[in-house]
């Protein structure tokens, strides 16, 4: 049975009701309206923490008082301050010894950095290696290996064998597990698999330039996903290969291993200890998150939020050293697009309020790492265990017209057969994901949501109707540049992705039993969250 004969025989039901119109009469002049003042350049790029990001966000505030949206935020305003700490590595203080390799050298042979909690020490570990560091009914990377007081060192990405939300959950769980095993860091081997996505040259080029962030708890504690570790790094080919040279499982065995589809490998003390030092910068800042609330029509739902989200932020401005250089990221497409369609999804919701209260949040700092999600899914403005779904708008190549969609996420939970009746009125197919090898799902702000137990989807395009060839001239030509203006959006097709999703939000809104994962769903055995009973 295909995907969308299993909707039709179990989705219908689980909505109250279908509109019998096959189209939504957007606002086309308010859509194109709020479109263009988000992405201009007053609006500096919207970094989270800038002048342009607060005016943006004054915009969005202004947009939703007079939509109707009662505000959502702290203190009766429709502002929740996100505390961020923005930190990076001082390339001098980053050091790395390895016993009978000598001193390495910062860019060239390794990069380094601290986490956002401790910022400065020094301290010597033995090396472990730990494969993929997965574990599994069947298979523990490490068993037998003691971590404690130990530097990991594993391979990047998954086995291909392992399903893509096994994958997630092995990665997003790591860091945690790792820590709970005693290690202080985690290097990252440069294998010829991550080579070929990532040559050395530009990992090195990333790594050493980067800054990072994350946001700090009520008590000033810094939130990381390298939960208790020092430090975290990757290692040069060379680095990689001389470190496992001589051993039973050198890195020719590493790369062999990591060619076959079980990937499997032994997990063993490397007998070498490294030296490391490490020193960050810490600056400590704010952001907020833009809340409005559409208030329920059922009582007994009153508990159930839908949460309506799309990131305000973008990346800036860039100085380049040619005078005349065009330096502001304007994020059109990143995503002045998804907060302009989350507004006017926000007024047709206004019209024709749903059963459930929706939260609808324009989102900082996910360009930083999923950040504004993130704090809100751990300290949101309503009770926690109120929040039930979420439906997020993030950065659709809206350059052409598109026949298909794709639906990140709504598998894993009742929110599928929403989605499916939303698009059906539009004529579009329902596709899998053409780029599984790019974990988009997890890359959104959606994900802070997943982890935190909550159900959530996130409607992109598919490569329909020349829609690979479109997005691949996007990411290639415009993503995270500053020709991401709006001269590159199909309004037409803008209209129509706004008018689908407003269909998603208002279907989930008013289901009639409460969003849930599948049963047995490997994310809520994971996180939690509500659940469907085996059939």
């Amino acid at each position: 049975m295909t995907k969308n004969l299993l909707a039709a025989a179990i989705g219908i039901s689980c909505i109250m009701s279908v509109p019998v119109a096959a189209q939504v009469a957007v606002d086309e002049s308010m859509l194109e309206r709020d479109l263009t003042i988000l992405a201009a350049d007053d609006m500096e790029g919207r970094e989270a923490g800038t002048p342009g990001y607060d005016r943006a966000a004054g915009y969005v505030a202004g947009r939703m008082a007079a939509l109707g949206l009662e505000p959502a935020g702290d203190n009766g305003t429709y502002f929740q301050q996100v505390p961020l700490r923005e930190y990076a590595h001082t390339a001098e203080g980053n050091t790395l010894s390895v016993s009978g390799l000598g001193e390495q050298a910062f860019g060239d042979d390794f990069v380094l950095s601290g986490g956002p909690r401790v910022q400065s020490g020094t301290f010597s570990a033995p090396l472990v290696f730990i494969g993929y560091g997965l574990q599994l009914d069947g298979r523990d990377d490490l068993a037998g290996v003691d971590l404690e007081g130990a530097i990991a060192v594993r391979l990047s990405g998954a086995p291909e064998s392992l399903g893509q939300a096994e994958a997630n959950r092995q990665r997003s769980t790591l860091a945690q597990r790792l820590s709970e095993r005693g290690a202080l860091g985690v290097l990252l081997l440069h294998t010829p698999a991550l080579d070929e996505d990532f040559p050395w040259s530009r990992l090195s080029r990333i790594g050493a330039s980067s800054r990072s962030m994350t946001w700090l708890s009520p008590t000033g504690e810094a939130e990381s996903d390298e939960a208790d570790l020092l430090v975290t790094g990757y290692l040069s080919p060379h680095l990689s290969r001389a470190l496992l040279d001589g051993l039973d499982f050198d890195y020719g065995d590493v790369a062999s291993a990591e060619a076959t589809d079980e990937g499997l490998m032994p997990s063993f003390a490397i007998k070498r200890r490294a030296r490391v030092a490490f020193s960050s910068e810490f600056e400590d800042i704010h952001s907020p998150n833009v809340i409005g609330l559409i208030p329920g029509t059922d009582p007994s739902l009153a508990d159930q939020y839908v949460i309506l989200s799309a990131h305000l932020d973008h990346v800036g401005v860039r100085p380049t050293d040619t005078p005349g250089d065009d330096e502001i990221y304007n994020g059109a497409l990143d995503n002045a697009v998804g907060v302009a369609s989350m507004l006017e999804v926000a007024r047709l919701l206004v019209e024709t309020p749903p059963a459930r209260p929706v939260l609808v949040v324009a989102l900082t700092a996910e360009e930083k790492g999923l950040l504004g999600s993130a704090f809100h899914a751990a300290h949101p403005t309503v009770p926690a265990e109120h929040l039930a779904a979420n439906v997020n708008l993030d950065m659709p190549v809206i350059t052409y017209d598109f026949s298909d969609v794709v639906a990140f996420g709504a598998e894993h939970s009742n929110l599928y057969p929403q989605v499916l009746a939303a698009t059906r009125e539009y004529g579009l197919e329902v596709s899998p994901d053409p780029q599984p090898e790019q974990n988009f799902f997890t890359r959104s702000d959606q994900y802070s949501y997943v982890l935190a137990g909550i159900p959530a989807v996130y409607l992109d395009l598919g490569f329909g109707n020349g829609g690979e060839e479109a997005q691949g001239i996007v990411f290639a030509e415009h993503y995270h540049r500053p020709s991401d203006e709006i001269d590159l959006i199909d309004w037409d097709a803008l209209y129509r992705f706004t008018g689908v999703n407003y269909l998603i939000a208002r279907n989930v809104a008013n289901m009639a039993e409460r969003p849930a994962w599948n049963a047995g769903n490997i994310y809520g055995l994971t996180y939690g969250g509500p659940m469907q009973d085996a059939e």
